[in-house]
């Protein structure tokens, strides 16, 4: 318990590792640390109104800095 998984995925395939590779001919892989089944950062990003502002999980906006990180 207490464990973070952390993750390692390709911005532009999508390619996931479980360690730290370069795809694309130099393109470096994001760290990632998705969070525990039922994590909110698991969960699309909604704007004030309920409106999705990405299919994307909070967790991969965050690691490709498009949202500011936030505790979970």
């Amino acid at each position: 318990m207490g464990e973070v998984e952390t993750l390692y995925i390709c911005p532009k395939c999508f390619q996931v590792c479980e360690t730290e590779e370069l795809c694309h001919q130099h393109q470096q892989m994001v760290e990632c640390e998705p969070g525990k089944a039922g994590d909110e950062r698991r969960k699309p990003v909604r704007d004030r109104f309920g409106h999705f502002v990405s299919r994307a999980p909070r967790w991969y906006m965050e690691a490709v800095g498009w949202l500011k990180s936030r505790s979970s």
